[in-house]
This record gives structure tokens, sequence and C-alpha cells, in this order.
């Protein structure tokens, strides 16, 4: 919400939405668009579809022709571009940043209260990206097709920060969302820096990796 010369203006934004959750997030977009709110959607079902297609997909379509805007790629250096379309009434349909993949190194992480997590039903448990991409080329990924196979991650100061303020509100697991976590390329960096963390308060982790990642020097062992 946005409140420049005393007028308030609202923007409804379903972020990460997959295959399976894009039928219902355009269903849910016209409900929004009918009280007369502007409605973005993006994630992985715009994301690969613009990327990985010859042609936008019908559903991608349906949506755009009800007036929502589709938002391909990451937004974390154009945030402010796209909220001040939205305040200005002129959002274009279609936004595509995929061949702009931002540093992550420095960039803000997202942070959700306690409080808010208590909708979800653990109000101890989040979750962060520590990178992006993966180094692999495998034909039917959608990860190297969207966010690239330069492994891009934010720096382990950036990581413990996050980490240390979701304890100070009792939160003890994180689930780590990258695609593969053991080819971030500071990835014992920030083991070390939980495994510190952890002889404080406790930490558990949860994270997704390649079935070779045993074979990195002392992985399996950090992470246990």
């Amino acid at each position: 919400m946005m409140k420049p010369s005393g007028v308030d203006r609202a923007i409804v934004c379903m972020v990460g939405v997959q295959t399976n959750q894009f039928t219902r997030a355009v269903d849910l977009g016209k409900e929004f668009m009918a009280c007369g709110l502007n409605v973005m959607i993006g994630g992985f079902h715009v994301s690969g579809s613009i990327q990985m297609l010859p042609s936008v997909p019908d559903e991608i379509q349906e949506g755009i022709d009800a007036g929502i805007t589709m938002v391909a790629g990451e937004v974390e250096n154009r945030w402010g571009e796209l909220l001040k379309d939205a305040y200005n009434n002129s959002l274009r349909p279609l936004y595509n940043f995929l061949n702009d993949q931002p540093s992550l190194e420095g960039a803000v992480t997202p942070f959700a209260s306690k409080e808010n997590l208590s909708f979800n039903g653990d109000s101890r448990q989040t979750s962060f990206d520590a990178g992006r991409g993966c180094p692999f080329k495998c034909s039917f990924c959608t990860i190297i097709n969207v966010q690239g196979n330069d492994m891009r991650g934010h720096t382990p100061v950036d990581i413990e920060a996050l980490i240390k303020r979701n304890q100070a509100q009792d939160m003890r697991g994180f689930f780590i969302t990258d695609d593969n976590f053991a080819r971030h390329p500071r990835w014992e960096e920030i083991v070390d820096r939980i495994i510190s963390l952890k002889k404080k308060k406790r930490v558990t982790l949860m994270i997704q990796t390649d079935t070779m990642s045993y074979r990195i020097p002392r992985f399996v062992n950090k992470l246990a």
C-alpha cells in the first residue's frame, strides 16, 4: 500500500504460483478485480511457460485477457517500477524480466512475522532462499531456464542476519528453498555460520540438493 498525496491504492500480488496453483490463482484474481483491485501473478508457471514455450499458453493468455498482469522472472531490482505502474494504473499485460537476473548479494531477504506464519499452522518454521540457479543442464528442468546455470546467492552474512532475526521470535525450523543448495558457491560458509548459531539456539534445516552432493567434501557431515 502506498500513500503519496494522501491517495490510497492497493494491489494484490500472487507470488511463487506453480502450475497446480495457477488456475485457482486466476480465479481469485478475477474476484479481486471485480472488487476494483489490480492483480499481478508471478512464479514458476508464468516464468517457465514464457521462457520454454514458443508462444504464450492459453491459460496465461486467459488471465491476461481478464486484465490480470503476468510477471515472468525475478523482481528484486524491478519492484519499484512495478509498484509505480500499479499506482498510476498503467500496468502492462505482461512483464518479462527473465533475461535480467539480479545479483542477490546484499539483497533484502523476505521476513515473515511469527504472527503471520501462525496462519499456516506451524509458527516455528519459516523459509528463505540462499541462492538461485543450478550448474547442471538437465533438459527437462524449469530451474535452469528461469533462474539460469550461473549460481547466484545471498552472502553468508545476509543469511546469518536473517536466521538471527527469526531466532529472536523463537523460530527454529528453516526450509532453504534453493533447488540445489549443495551448489551454492558459498554453502560451507553459510553452514558454518548456522552451526555456530545452533550452539546458542536450536536450529533445524530442510534442504533440497542433487543426489551426487554426497561426493562434495564435508557437505553431508556439516549438514548433519
